[in-house]
């Protein structure tokens, strides 16, 4: 098996040394940057050698030379054969000694061409990013490796199950609640564990309010027992489509507060029957500052609120699906406008705002329901080409440009395609941003039951939330 392990490592050592990216660097002559008055601005590879990717690459590749020395002092190497340590292989190993001179140069040397006087060297800013892209692409391969993993024990974040957290979620969207045991790390690494997917009949929830709460406690509190849940703390998501969102400057306001008659007028419920959440997005000092305000049925909440009064379980916390990811995209791209799609079954939810500026919600009159037939790519061309003209008819009222990319997330998602297929032009799915490191197999899981065809986009979801919520 290490001699397995050996072989592997010295083909991949070969095929960087290999690399015609490495090979454009046989065709310069390296100068001492000490010995010679230049500007270190001069030198193409000062900006990677100042980077703390490359710093923490070159300090992970040369732990490997120190780690032999570590290992005589144990006993176990005492008795063990040099010719059967993988780290002697490896330090005898002229690939591994020239990539290791290479990425050394980097610190101290400047590309230069012809005889002892240094030149501009002309050469596309695209080669070079490709060349640093492979450069890091292939040092970041050789650390994360698992064959090194394994054999060296390289030092990862560590981790201690007793302070592993259990969390529970509920997610509630198309009649569908979905109940989830979620065990977050102090990485704030997620694991999917088990998963429980009942229908909700409409006697029970219906458009406007939960009509049996004792009956709807006793679904959620079979799912929580099945999944070990009853002492665990449970968060609640509802659908986009419950809530409405506008923001406001406090300057246009006489009071932040919901009798005020421009909050009212945003509302679509009537005043006795709003429930409304204030959020600061800037300063309270400053005059013009903004307040993201959300807008839900008194009935529906409450009736939610009293549903968890029954389940008794700590809880996180009430929140509606889409503005937390939306906050969670904006803070990783610049965009002037960031727009997110929530599909759902028979509507969609827009999102449209900045980050940590105006945020502002839309209902489009149709889902993915309508939509479905039996042949996909058409389905999913019709919907979002129908979803297009829609979001350009809304930008253009407010004089804004169709952004790069739409963002697309919801369960009326995964009923129109499966993870693997491409959304069209123009679409991304929030799974492609990174929002939360999570894990869910569902085969490894012994509880896993669904009544959908596909919940991977809600996993997602549910993960994203959690994230940005603990």
């Amino acid at each position: 098996m290490k001699i397995y392990k050996s072989l592997l490592l010295k083909k991949f050592l070969k095929n960087i040394g290999k690399s015609s990216s490495l090979i454009f660097l046989k065709n310069f002559r390296f100068i001492d940057s000490k010995s010679k008055k230049t500007k270190k601005s001069e030198s193409i590879f000062f900006k990677i050698s100042k980077s703390e990717r490359y710093k923490i690459i070159l300090e992970k590749i040369n732990k490997f030379k120190n780690e032999e020395t570590k290992l005589k002092n144990t006993k176990k190497l005492k008795k063990a054969k040099k010719s059967e340590s993988i780290f002697f292989k490896i330090s005898k190993s002229e690939r591994y000694k020239i990539i290791l001179e290479k990425i050394n140069q980097l610190k101290y040397y400047i590309i230069s061409k012809g005889n002892n006087k240094i030149q501009k060297v002309s050469i596309s800013n695209s080669f070079l990013d490709t060349y640093k892209k492979f450069l890091f692409i292939s040092l970041e391969k050789l650390n994360s490796s698992q064959l090194f993993g394994k054999v060296f024990n390289l030092p990862k974040n560590k981790t201690n199950k007793k302070y592993d957290q259990k969390i529970g979620i509920a997610f509630y969207s198309d009649h569908n609640l979905i109940i989830a045991s979620l065990v977050v790390d102090l990485n704030n690494n997620i694991k999917v564990d088990g998963l429980n997917e009942i229908p909700i009949p409409g006697n029970v929830v219906g458009d406007s309010s939960v009509e049996d709460t004792n009956e709807l406690a006793n679904i959620a509190l079979d799912s929580l027992t099945l999944l070990d849940l009853t002492n665990s703390p449970l968060l609640l998501v509802l659908s986009s489509s419950f809530f409405n969102i506008h923001t406001f400057n406090t300057s246009d306001l006489k009071q932040v507060s919901q009798s005020d008659s421009k909050v009212q007028s945003k509302s679509p419920y009537l005043p006795a029957n709003t429930l409304v959440d204030f959020l600061r997005m800037s300063d309270r000092k400053i005059s013009n500052s903004l307040v993201r305000t959300t807008y839900a049925n008194r009935d529906f909440i409450q009736s939610w609120t009293d549903t968890l009064e029954i389940i008794d379980l700590p809880i996180i916390g009430l929140v509606p699906a889409a503005p937390h990811i939306f906050d969670s995209i904006t803070s990783k791209i610049t965009e002037e406008k960031t727009v997110l799609l929530d599909i759902e079954s028979t509507q969609t939810t827009l999102l449209i705002g900045s980050n940590l500026a105006e945020l502002t919600s839309y209902k489009l009159p149709f889902g993915s329901s309508l939509y479905i037939t039996n042949d996909q790519n058409e389905s999913s061309n019709n919907y979002f080409e129908r979803v297009t003209n829609s979001v350009k008819l809304i930008l253009k009222e407010i004089n804004q440009e169709l952004p790069l990319n739409i963002f697309v997330m919801g369960p009326g998602l995964d009923a129109l395609l499966n993870k693997e297929a491409s959304l069209p032009k123009g679409f991304q799915r929030i799974s492609h941003l990174n929002l939360a490191n999570y894990s869910y197999f569902p085969k490894k899981m012994q509880i896993h039951e669904i009544i959908s065809k596909s919940i991977d986009s809600n996993i997602y979801s549910m993960a994203s939330i959690l994230t940005s919520c603990v």
